[in-house]
């Protein structure tokens, strides 16, 4: 289990948004992800957990520097975590190609196309992360853990919630309304899946 490396602490509404780094060994690299700790974190009580999965182009900073979740965590306890969205910096070929598919679009799934199954295995780094973070972090609550994501987020979250029946307690998702948006990301999913014959 990998040390997280604290990059910076950022006083937020009474408690702290911390930017950390971690070897992934289910990415292969190092990834960066925004923990949001609650002013009631370091006392006796454990906080709930929020994952929160990003969309396409988005890393873990987005969310947490322009949602402001924060606020309302603060208010009532919870923490939150925002992981990137997918591996960075590996240059495999293709993978600043396109704003969908590549870097920022990891999709939440663990890839099965070479040569992108090497290191696109976000199904798996979340899985990792999860149990990272509740053994570094002891005023985290381990049994009281919830997901939500926004667009390749909420695909991404409500595949997990489903595929690890009582892993998480809670969810709730924002994907895209319109039809005609539906067919995005449909290519990068295809590219890192193989279609089952």
């Amino acid at each position: 289990m990998s040390a997280f490396k604290t990059t910076a602490t950022i006083a937020s509404f009474g408690g702290k948004l911390l930017k950390l780094t971690h070897y992934a060994v289910a990415t292969g690299c190092e990834m960066a992800l925004n923990l949001y700790l609650p002013p009631e974190a370091p006392g006796s009580k454990k906080s709930p957990v929020l994952f929160y999965l990003s969309g396409l182009t988005c890393t873990g900073d987005n969310c947490a520097e322009k949602g402001f979740f924060q606020q309302g965590a603060s208010q009532t306890g919870i923490a939150i975590v925002y992981p990137d969205t997918s591996p960075r910096g590996l240059k495999i070929e293709g993978e600043e190609d396109a704003y969908d598919f590549g870097t920022g679009a990891g999709f939440y799934v663990d890839a099965t196309q070479a040569p992108w199954s090497k290191n696109y295995k976000m199904e798996s780094y979340i899985a990792e992360l999860h149990a990272a973070l509740f053994a570094n972090f002891p005023q985290l609550d381990p049994e009281n853990v919830g997901i939500t994501g926004h667009s390749m987020g909420g695909h991404g979250a409500l595949t997990l919630f489903l595929r690890n029946p009582g892993k998480y307690k809670r969810l709730c998702i924002r994907t895209h309304r319109k039809s005609e948006q539906l067919s995005v990301g449909t290519e990068g999913v295809s590219r890192l899946l193989r279609r089952r014959e």
